[in-house]
């Protein structure tokens, strides 16, 4: 509906046959989320320095109260931008602070490509 959100969290994930799904978590300003607290915690000071997480993340946690969800095939945002991709987009967005998207704005100011046209693709919307 032509609603611009603050970030967005891709949860990537990939079968056996290399055929790759996202869920999408809207991320809107608000209150400051724990877990990605922990992350942004975990994240090197210098942009490109691999760091080691300190402890395993349960994506679980990042995820709405609300599971429903719209959906549709398309590409990864990132290159090498392949197609085939099925994305799940969670209706309802978890809240950030301010202060957490000032830090990741910070390390990686465009991480993603810009907007695309829907192109002709199919949006399904759970029940």
């Amino acid at each position: 509906d032509g609603r611009v959100f603050d970030m967005s969290a891709h949860l990537v994930h990939q079968d056996t046959e290399g055929r790759q799904a996202v869920v999408t978590v809207l991320l809107e300003r608000g209150e400051p989320h724990p877990t990605i607290q922990a992350v942004w915690n975990s994240l090197p000071l210098e942009r490109g320095e691999p760091l080691a997480a300190p402890a395993p993340l349960d994506p679980g946690t990042l995820l709405p109260a609300s599971r429903g969800y719209f959906t549709y095939m398309g590409s990864r945002t990132t290159p090498p931008c392949d197609e085939g991709v099925l994305w799940m987009v969670m209706k309802e967005p978890v809240t950030i602070s301010a202060a957490q998207i000032a830090i990741f704005s910070r390390l990686y100011p465009m991480n993603a490509r810009p907007l695309q046209a829907l192109g002709g693709r199919l949006i399904k919307e759970s029940n």
